[in-house]
This record gives C-alpha cells, structure tokens and sequence, in this order.
C-alpha cells in the first residue's frame, strides 16, 4: 500500500503535464492564470459569426455557458473513426472569459479541425453574491487545413 501513494502521485504529475498539451489556443494577450497566448478574436484570425445563433441569455456562469455551446456545436451523433472534441473555459481573472471548443476528425476531408471561440465579459450577479456571470461579447470561428501549405496553421478561409 505504501508504493501504491508514490505511484499515484507520479500518475497525477504526469496526467497533468499531458492535459496542459492538450489545450488549444485562446484569445489572449498573455499567459496569466492558464490563459494561452493566441491571437485576439477579430476579423484577420476569425470568421465572426453571430452571437444570436448561440443561445446565450448572459445569465450563466461560464461553466453553464460551456456546456450549451457544446450541446450546440458540439456532435449529437454518434461519431466514428477519430473524431475528437476538447472543450476549454477560461476565467483570466480580469473580468474576461472565453470558451473553446475544438473539433477533430471532421466527416469533411479537407478541414483537420475546428474551433469555435467564444469570448465573454464576466461580471457579478447583482442578486446572487458570489455568482459570475458570463456575457458572450464575441464569437468566431477558425479551421486547419488538410491540403494548406502549413496543415497546422489556423485561417478564417474555407478549406481548399
């Protein structure tokens, strides 16, 4: 029993080293409270899209608002060969938030992946103290590309 602590441990470090790979790329301009540094969702790295089209009423806290995008994005059918979906919330700590949900292993062959971003303003619920809510303020999508001439640069362009 006493190696099985060591060794659990050991499994816990390197879970956790793998699940910082694994997580895309945000909008961000730094690093701070596992926020990644990646490009500001706007028009050169983004296709926008509506905000409207989400759902969204402003009264979830980021986590509830994670989890009706990925109802909605996300894939609702049982999905085959190596289809893969990663959804990420991120509170940077300053009154900004942001989801990502990213696809892979698309039935169309020349997208490599997905991403949906959804970027929010969050800000304390004037009834519940302690509650933060989440107001989308921007959304926009992004994809790589199979047959681009770097498959794993991000582009607003549809896949050639």
């Amino acid at each position: 029993m006493k190696l099985a602590i060591p060794t659990l441990t050991a499994v816990c470090f390197v879970v956790a080293g793998c699940a910082s790979m694994d997580q895309p790329p945000m909008p961000a301009s730094g690093a701070a409270n596992g926020w990644p540094t990646a490009p500001a969702l706007g028009p050169d790295q983004y296709a926008l899209r509506d905000l409207s089209a989400l759902n969204l009423t402003g009264a979830e806290m980021l986590p509830e608002a994670a989890a009706a995008i990925q109802q909605q994005l996300g894939s609702s059918e049982p999905v085959e060969g190596n289809y893969a979906e990663t959804l990420n919330a991120y509170d940077r700590g300053d009154g900004h938030g942001a989801i990502v949900l990213t696809m892979s292993g698309l039935p169309d062959d020349s997208v490599k992946a997905e991403q949906h971003v959804i970027e929010f303003t969050l800000r304390p619920d004037p009834q519940v103290e302690g509650r933060v809510l989440a107001v989308a303020e921007g959304y926009g999508t992004r994809q790589q590309c199979y047959r681009a001439a770097d498959p794993e640069a991000w582009t607003n362009q549809p896949c050639p």
